[in-house]
């Protein structure tokens, strides 16, 4: 949608006609009357400030229809002037006043000379900020989302007598929320992060440059080079070093030296950024070789072996770029801080917040993990005055899942500035819009970095107002029911990797919820901008509903009498169908980080929405390979060509692990229920002449009892070369039932099965037993 300027509240139209009774301020622009006043910027203006003065101009033209003259400070003062920028009228107008490098980067001041208005800050994005918040307070503008902003129509545009100073409570601000990548819109609402499109007319950002971002030791080095010829540079694990999801040895003087001289090249490279990051590889797996043991058991965390790593780094770094700082995080293995070393002045750690609850706020939750990390959290600000956060601010199994965590946010964020946090990273749904209120969310993150004091309510009741219009009053009551379950955080934690069917959300709410929201799409149906963001902002509700139906969707195996009973139920497919409407219209929604789960929930829906026509009753089916889900696809395992097997495909299981790796849930599979069935699988086995071991196992697993309904294991000595049927299961089958192989134990000295080189499912096959 396009962006959409619309009217102004009442009670905006009322705040701004007080403002403009002051007699004491300054009017800048009367509807209908000559400009009197002038815009005045530095003679050499940033092209932050040029850009200020142009918003400022083209936005008082859009309220007033006045278009206010635009000048540098090379002439004289006008009459009536809004300077912006240091000019060099300032004195003049103020006296001896503090300097405006003491604002800092993004800090400003808003004075009142009358006749004149002075916006002070700083060439990078002071300036910038100071005519925004000009804006948005005395001019009733808001900037909630890139296709929705209210810029009102006034009579008169005036800014009461004032002079007052403001600096943001964090120097990196960054909600990162796929919206807020906007440039405009992150500038309007202050923030600098790394992630947003900000330009030199937006000032700017903090960034990180040379392409480390995060998880950065396989880019600085690589195993896939470095791993065959020096596999000591990398992770011991178990008395081995091993290639796969590995890190770095950290006291290695090699790894070190590569580790610098990398990342010194790609600083010669990107000169201007200010952060480089050096940070393990997201996953576990640290190095437990004898040196690195040693150092980690004498500080008490594997933050011992990291720090005094990246110190030495960023000691050579610093004599070099004596003002690049060198991040690194402080993240599950490495979040507890070390004993006795502490980060070099140029060293930025980044704690995380990934195993919290956020239901409540972090320092009042029950749950256990929390209280280990506000101690942490405490243990690091006493160790750094560069404390850097990343904070999880959405359900990345299921970003269109409800996700309350508002009444948690605030006070999080008051506990990291209190904590002397330096750089607050609010990892939000990044991938697409719409997810569970996160146009409200980033918005509300966005005005408490900049200033962590600012009450709740009245922004609440700012967004839902300017944001759903003539809905906001059904929206917030969904907003404040969902705020209302998740209360025992010591047993029911809000976590982001929940299921939709582990919220403490029941469905009777849900049903409520979807009802309000249909009765919000009409108090807005003739206001298609307000319409838009209703209809989005019901998606949560919606996909909550879908992921509890009784079926997931329709079945990929059919080995059952009554397919009918299969049949996909008219209100099923209404809502898969409303769904997919919502999806479409909005076209950029991301429904889960992960890839594989966005692309099967959308299967689902389709599957839902539009189901195929019912097969015949049929007591025999075959299962080709590629109807089974892999884990790690990649890793564990792939689907290949294999000349061998019946239909020319197979499903290879790597030697190199022994994990439960290809499933086939029944829950996917049509069957008739209290029936007995057998299940068989076609498999074949690489195998090493002269070895023996276990070639595979597999079987059927019960997740609801947590028990086995049968299980087979084979050695390689006892099979031949080429493909055989193996008798899995004979059983009664029930939707939480899954089938599941693995390619058996293997040695882990060496990495691999030494019995076989690969496992190979060919197909399944399940009949029903008469």
């Amino acid at each position: 949608m396009t962006r959409t300027h619309l009217a102004v509240t009442a009670l905006l139209w009322a705040a701004c006609s007080l403002q403009a009774a002051d007699a004491r301020g300054v009017t800048l622009a009367v509807r209908g009357k000559p400009a009197t006043v002038t815009v005045v910027i530095p003679a050499q203006p940033s092209p932050s400030q040029k850009h200020a003065a142009e918003e400022l101009c083209a936005t008082l033209e859009r309220q007033t229809g006045v278009r206010l003259p635009l000048t540098d400070d090379r002439g004289p003062l006008p009459a009536q002037a809004v300077l912006i920028g240091e000019t060099r009228h300032t004195s003049a107008l103020l006296g001896p006043y503090a300097p405006v490098a003491t604002l800092g980067e993004d800090g400003f001041r808003l004075v009142t000379r009358p006749p004149h208005v002075l916006i002070l800050g700083g060439p990078a994005r002071g300036s910038l900020y100071g005519v925004y918040e000009t804006l948005e307070r005395f001019g009733g503008c808001r900037w909630y989302a890139s296709w929705h902003s209210l810029t009102p129509p006034l009579d008169a545009f005036s800014i009461p007598e004032l002079d007052e100073t403001q600096q943001p409570a964090f120097a990196m601000r960054e909600p990162f929320w796929f919206d807020f990548f906007d440039g405009d819109l992150a500038a309007r609402n202050k923030c600098n992060g790394n992630a947003m499109r900000l330009s030199e007319r937006h000032g700017g950002k903090v960034r990180f440059g040379g392409g480390l971002f995060v998880h950065t030791f396989n880019i600085l080095c690589p195993p896939e080079e470095f791993f065959a010829s020096h596999p000591e540079y990398f992770s011991e694990v178990s008395g081995r070093r091993i290639k796969d999801h590995t890190q770095l040895c950290l006291t290695h003087p090699d790894v070190l030296r590569i580790v610098t001289e990398r990342l010194l090249a790609r600083i010669r490279k990107d000169p201007t950024a200010k952060l480089f990051s050096v940070s393990q590889n997201d996953w576990q797996n640290p190095c437990a070789c004898p040196a690195c043991k040693a150092l980690d058991d004498r500080e008490g965390s594997h933050a011992g072996t990291l720090i005094a790593f990246v110190n030495q780094v960023a000691e050579a770094v610093e004599k070099e770029f004596p003002d690049v700082w060198i991040e690194t995080l402080a993240y599950q293995y490495t979040r507890k801080p070390p004993k006795t070393l502490r980060p070099r002045a140029n060293v930025v750690p980044r704690l995380c917040t990934i195993e919290c609850d956020f239901a409540a706020p972090l320092a009042l939750s029950a749950f256990q993990q929390n209280r280990t990390f506000v101690e942490e959290l405490r243990a690091w600000s006493t160790l750094t005055d560069k404390l850097y956060i990343w904070d999880y601010t959405t359900n990345f199994r299921a970003y269109v899942a409800p996700f309350p965590n508002v009444r948690a946010l605030q006070d999080n964020v008051r506990l990291f500035r209190d904590r002397r946090v330096v750089g607050l990273f609010e990892q939000g749904a990044y991938q697409g819009r719409h997810a569970d209120f996160a146009e409200l969310k980033a918005w509300l993150l966005a005005k408490w970095l900049w200033d962590p004091d600012r009450p709740a309510a009245p922004l609440l009741d700012d967004f839902f107002s300017g944001y759903y219009g003539a809905a906001a009053p059904l929206a917030r009551q969904i907003f404040d029911g969902y705020h209302s379950f998740h209360t025992d955080t010591a047993e029911h934690p809000l976590r982001i990797f929940d299921t939709a069917e582990k919220s403490d959300i029941p469905d009777s709410f849900l049903a409520q919820a979807d009802g309000h929201w249909r009765r919000a799409e009409a108090a807005v149906a003739d206001a298609p901008a307000f319409l838009y963001n209703v209809r989005m902002a019901a998606l949560p509700t919606l996909f909550a509903r879908f992921e509890r139906l009784p079926s997931g969707g329709t079945p990929d195996v059919w080995c059952t009498s009554e397919p009918q009973r299969y049949a996909v139920p008219a209100e099923q497919q209404a809502l898969a169908a409303d769904l997919l409407a919502r999806l479409e219209e909005a076209r950029n929604v991301r429904i889960s980080e992960s890839e594989e789960r966005h692309g099967q929930t959308l299967a689902r829906l389709r599957s839902l929405a539009q189901p195929p026509p019912l097969p015949p009753p049929q007591s025999r089916v075959t299962v080709e390979d590629r109807t089974l889900a892999l884990g790690r696809r990649g890793v564990w395992g792939d689907t290949v060509a294999d000349p061998l097997a019946e239909d020319g495909s197979a499903l290879k299981l790597y030697n190199t692990h022994f994990e439960w790796c290809a499933t086939l849930p029944f829950s996917r599979v049509a069957f008739d229920p209290g029936a007995t069935y057998r299940l068989r699988a076609r498999i074949r086995v690489d195998r090493v002449p002269g070895q023996d071991g276990q070639a595979f196992w597999s079987g059927v697993y019960d997740a609801q009892g947590r028990a086995s309904r049968g299980e087979i294991s084979r050695s390689a000595a006892a099979l031949g070369d080429g493909y055989a049927w193996f008798d899995i299961a004979t059983w009664v089958p029930a939707r939480e039932h899954y089938f599941w192989i693995g390619p058996g134990r293997f040695d882990k000295q060496a990495g691999a099965n030494a019995a076989h080189r690969a496992v190979y499912v060919d197909k399944l096959e399940l009949s029903r037993q008469e």
